[in-house]
């Protein structure tokens, strides 16, 4: 063999072992990239899990938020200062305004409710959209056999957050479509008049604005599709100063909120006298750990009118003097919660009893007193609560099961049609086929009594689609 054939054999044989080693590095690459694929596939599954465990925990309560429309309705009191009324686990899209540190946060619901009524509580009458047990129309009265379609109860909320030295910075907002009617709006179907439902502020423990009273625990409050709840429930949103200090294994809070006095007429008529002169005083302490959390809080509240019928609407039924003031010191309690059982099934309740629960209690079913004829004062000591039991038959599919009662024990001469008693049972079947997608159908039976002993009962199902974005 020639030097020159020699030569080139051995540049073969080099080139060879190049390629070979080319070759084994490749496949060394294709190996990593594979063991890279599964373990990205692996986190987007833990990912996947953990978002389907958020959509759990919403609905369950466990995010903070209590799940009274939906199981992501963004509408939950805080179990701290900061957030109050925090967006949902898995709900609405952050954005971080450049060169701060502040987060934006945007979403809400679609909402669309198609409701078959028993008795129709009138035309344009809010009643016919969400249980008021005061609009129940009494024996013989009311329209029969009604259907309506809305979509009031649609939300959009906005929250900001920046990190401080002094604590996290807090604004939010939210809004829905559930208010009072403009004129001429019940021969529309499709113009709403927007609702504030919360706007607050919050730095560290403090907070200002208009969320949840402190009187309510939000968490104790059941999944329904129905936005008026069960008839024993206190559900209050209201201007606010509230304080919030943590402790081992709960927190007590102190709140200073707007105070509005209702009272009943000689004829049984509101009286909205707006002669408040100091806030409603609240406390509360509440308890938390794996089996769930339970709060205990105490209301006090001056109930007052000044001069009588002035500032009364027109037709209201007061007959008081004129120049007659009267005023009287109430409190009244609260006990709620939430309490894990079987699996993720759960028991939520809440008890209240006082002399000044009125507006309160079951969207103002009771007024706080009754005027009498001289134009004094008479508190309404009332009882009312409610027990919600939550079954999930798997991960999608779950129910809710509700009763709930209110009576005022009216003392002295009240009138004939001043309401004395409501009770509500609510039954449903809700599905979530997708983390931010539930159906819903619910049966709805509730009666409601007056003085006189006159009763009225309604019947009502409900179908329910929610989209949260």
């Amino acid at each position: 063999m020639t030097a020159r054939r020699l030569s080139l054999l051995l540049l073969a044989m080099g080139q060879a072992a190049s390629a070979h080693a080319d070759d084994e590095e490749l496949k060394r690459t294709v190996e990593l990239l594979k063991a890279e694929v599964q373990r990205l596939a692996g986190r987007v599954g833990d990912l996947e899990e953990q978002l389907q465990r958020q959509r759990r925990d919403a609905a369950r309560g466990e995010s903070g938020a209590p799940a009274s429309l939906s199981p992501l309705a963004a509408d939950a009191a805080a179990k701290g200062a900061t957030a109050p009324a925090a967006p949902p686990a898995g709900a609405g899209n952050g954005y971080t305004i450049p060169g701060t540190d502040t987060s934006l946060t945007l979403g809400g619901f679609v909402k669309l409710d198609a409701i078959y009524n028993s008795v129709s509580a009138g035309a344009a009458n809010i009643g016919d959209q969400q249980l008021i047990a005061g609009a129940i129309p009494l024996n013989g009265q009311g329209e029969r056999n009604q259907v309506t379609f809305h979509g009031k109860g649609s939300r959009l909320w906005l929250k900001a957050l920046t990190p401080t030295r002094l604590g996290d910075l807090t604004s939010y907002f939210e809004m829905e479509f559930f208010s009072t009617q403009a004129p001429g709006e019940e021969r529309t179907t499709n113009a709403y008049s927007p609702s504030l439902r919360h706007a607050y502020g919050s730095l560290g423990r403090f907070l200002a604005g208009q969320t949840w009273s402190t009187f309510l625990n939000a968490n104790a409050l059941p999944e329904l599709n129905d936005s008026g709840g069960s008839v024993g429930r206190i559900y209050t949103r209201q201007p606010l100063i509230r304080w919030t200090q943590p402790f081992d294994g709960g927190d007590w809070q102190v709140a200073l909120e707007n105070p509005e006095t209702t009272l009943t007429g000689a004829n049984g008529g509101r009286i909205v006298p707006d002669d408040d002169r100091y806030p409603d005083l609240v406390g509360k302490v509440g308890w938390r750990g794996d089996w769930g959390d339970v709060s205990v809080a105490g209301l006090t509240r001056q109930i007052r009118q000044d001069g009588g019928c002035q500032g009364s609407p027109a037709g209201s039924g007061c007959n008081a003097p004129a120049t007659q003031a009267s005023s009287a010191w109430g409190g009244a309690v609260s006990v709620g919660g939430r309490l894990k059982t079987l699996g993720q099934d759960n028991l939520r309740f809440m008890l209240n009893y006082g002399n000044v629960l009125g507006r309160y209690t079951a969207t103002n079913l009771f007024n706080d007193g009754v005027l009498s004829n001289d134009g004094r004062i008479r508190l309404t000591p009332s009882y009312s609560g409610f027990v919600a039991y939550q079954h999930w038959w798997n991960e999608q599919w779950r129910s809710t099961l509700v009763y709930g009662a209110a009576y005022a024990d009216y003392a002295g001469q009240t009138p004939a049609n001043a309401n004395r008693m409501a009770q509500s049972v609510h039954a449903n079947l809700l599905w979530s086929p997708l983390l931010k997608t539930t159906f819903g159908l619910e049966y709805i039976y509730a009666t409601r009594e007056i003085v006189s002993g006159q009763e009225g009962t309604l019947q009502r199902l409900q179908f329910m689609a929610n989209y949260n974005f």
